[in-house]
């Protein structure tokens, strides 16, 4: 029952961002783009340095908003993997299940970017120590008091990521990373 209900709450998170958008080209089909749409593809090809939360296992640090493959090439084949269209970008939203945890990704310029990491057993921790099962106040030493709370639905936000706790009872049910990727579509 838990991992259906982290399933679907991972799959409403994926899910939120789906609408409609505006495909314009020109007259010859080509795919025209507006003065913040070539910004946002120079954002992205400009090599930065990781930031904001991220997830650890087996000496890989997995970032939000970073290139899929040197993380993919780092631990190895998955147990799982599902891809399925993207409803907020062009291509395929890829979902790569492993012991514990589970990444999911988003396209953008010919490359698969992690837009979560669902810790989905006690198997895993966050590097502050934080696993499924844990308490309200565990969660508030490890991270602070600098969060927002909604419905029990903690989140604590850092450069261009969120860490997300949902609660039930004053024990953590789920743990998300989450990728802000507002304005990137």
């Amino acid at each position: 029952m838990r991992k259906i209900l982290l399933l679907l709450i991972l799959i409403s998170v994926i899910l939120g961002g789906c609408g409609t958008k505006d495909n314009s080209s020109d007259v010859n089909g080509n795919d025209k783009k507006t003065a913040e749409e070539v910004q946002t593809d120079e954002k992205q090809n400009e090599q930065q340095e990781p930031s904001g939360y991220a997830f650890e296992y087996n000496g890989v640090t997995i970032y939000m908003n970073t290139d899929v493959k040197s993380v993919i090439d780092k631990l190895g084949d998955p147990l799982n993997y599902f891809e399925a269209e993207s409803c907020a970008f062009k291509g395929l939203d890829k979902f790569y299940t492993y012991p514990g945890f589970e990444i999911t990704t988003y396209p953008m310029n010919g490359k698969d970017y992690i837009s979560s990491v669902n810790l989905m057993d006690d198997t895993v921790s966050t590097p502050e120590g934080i696993y499924l099962g844990s308490t309200v106040d565990d969660m508030i030493a490890a991270y602070g008091d600098n969060y927002t709370e909604s419905s029990g639905s903690y989140t604590y936000i850092k450069d261009d990521s969120k860490i997300q706790f949902i609660v039930k009872d004053d024990e953590i049910i789920s743990i998300t990373y989450l990728a802000i990727v507002e304005g990137l579509e």
